[in-house]
């Protein structure tokens, strides 16, 4: 019992010291929302600007990829520095057809490939990046909406030649579909604004997130592409950019809409994926911290996400039954429920300073709040569920998150559970 009690208080004060530790960068993010822009300036003339190579997986996509391409089509840069690389795991739908009918109106353009043996989107980058010719590569989901500009700002940050890697911000682009898209929605730009904004402003870790990423094709191919064998190969390849203290920068103006999962079950499959792939690769490279230094150090602090929300799950789990069925006060349960307590306090600053970002400022979003805390104990269980496969070695799965095409900017509407 003794044992027990003491693990249970080292494992609360890791998530104690975790919580503490993305509060402190959130706080700084927050701080620095409104920093001054960097002093960068964009390059005038096309003769300047790097080329690109646009990579877009593609996989019975017929309800969102002509979204894609004409977002892709309408970005502002010249045509002759721009290479678009579709590459399809073998579609079932039309989506092969609808890519046809932009390459035949843009054959300077645009490539189509075909995979000969589907085996999820790491592999099919990796394919793509053996045809790209561009001096930047960058990487779009399907359902990706670019904005025009995405490419001429990233021309300018890449004309600092510090600068390997950058990561743009994606936004929801069916925020108002119903509940569940809302409330990620409320979570992409907790992570964004706050977390990511945070890490770049303190030069911490920048992970890649899978789309609206751009890197150097050189070093690219120096790294060897993407780990066809990661569940979670954007953040994969960001760790082996750390590994050769290579710079990644986080760019908030640099945008790109998609969507955000429209039910429970679409959102279970994507985040099973996650943090499986985040576990995997947390132990895959804690030989990170052989080079001890503050990008090191937080990468595996970050990667330890979905561990610490496992503890986080098991923490609540053992409250639960010792308060409600024991009635029993202990040293261990106190704790417990102290940190219960400043997770929903730390919940509900997050989902104030979120609502107070937006335009125009409405009291009824506050009611919002609450479904953010219902919210994290569906994360909870989802982290556990993925800790369980991963314990027991369960069969992985480079799973295709489900996209509907919707565009929803209106009230919100719809069920959960669809």
């Amino acid at each position: 019992m003794v044992i027990f009690e003491i693990t249970s208080i080292i494992l609360l004060a890791l998530l104690l010291f975790w919580s503490i530790y993305n509060g402190s960068i959130i706080y700084v993010g927050i701080r620095n929302k409104r920093r001054n822009q960097s002093q960068t300036q964009p390059l005038h003339t096309p003769q300047a600007l790097p080329s690109y190579s646009l990579i877009i997986p593609t996989k019975n996509e017929e309800s969102v990829i002509r979204r894609c391409l004409d977002g892709i089509l309408n970005i502002d840069y010249p045509k002759e520095k721009l290479q678009v690389i579709v590459v399809d795991g073998n579609s079932t739908d039309s989506t092969i057809e609808i890519c046809n009918e932009f390459k035949q109106k843009n054959p300077q353009t645009f490539q189509i490939i075909t995979e000969q043996n589907t085996r999820g989107k790491p592999a099919a980058l990796n394919l793509a990046l053996t045809h790209a010719t561009g001096d930047i590569v960058a990487v779009f989901d399907a359902d990706s909406v670019p904005e025009p500009d995405v490419l001429t700002k990233a021309s300018a940050y890449f004309n600092d030649q510090k600068i390997m890697a950058i990561q743009g911000m994606t936004t929801s682009i069916n925020e108002k579909s119903n509940i569940l898209t809302r409330v990620i929605s409320m979570e992409e730009k907790a992570w964004f604004r706050m977390l990511m904004g945070g890490r770049e402003k303190l030069q911490l870790f920048v992970p890649l997130t899978g789309s609206c990423q751009f890197v150097r094709r050189t070093v690219l191919q120096e790294l060897g592409g993407w780990d066809d064998n990661s569940l979670t190969e954007d953040v994969e390849l960001a760790l082996r950019l750390v590994e050769k203290n290579h710079l990644i920068k986080y760019v908030p103006d640099i945008c790109s809409g998609q969507e955000t999962p429209a039910s429970l079950k679409s959102l279970f499959k994507q985040r099973v994926r996650w943090y499986r792939g985040y576990m995997e690769t947390a132990i895959k490279y804690g030989r990170l911290l052989n080079n001890i230094n503050k990008r090191t150090i937080d990468a595996e602090i970050s990667l330890g996400g979905p561990f610490m929300m496992v503890v986080s799950l098991l923490s609540y789990i053992n409250w639960f039954f010792v308060a409600i069925f024991l009635s029993q006060s202990t040293p261990v349960l106190n704790f417990t429920g102290l940190i219960i307590a400043l997770t929903a306090v730390s919940l509900a600053t997050i989902g104030i300073a979120l609502i107070s970002t937006e335009r125009p400022v409405r009291l009824k979003n506050i009611l919002w709040i609450p479904s953010i805390y219902i919210y994290w104990l569906i994360q909870m269980v989802i982290a556990g569920w993925a800790f369980l496969k991963l314990v027991f070695k369960r069969r992985r799965d480079w799973t295709k998150t489900t996209k509907t095409g919707s565009i929803h900017r209106g009230t919100v509407q719809g069920g959960l559970f669809s």
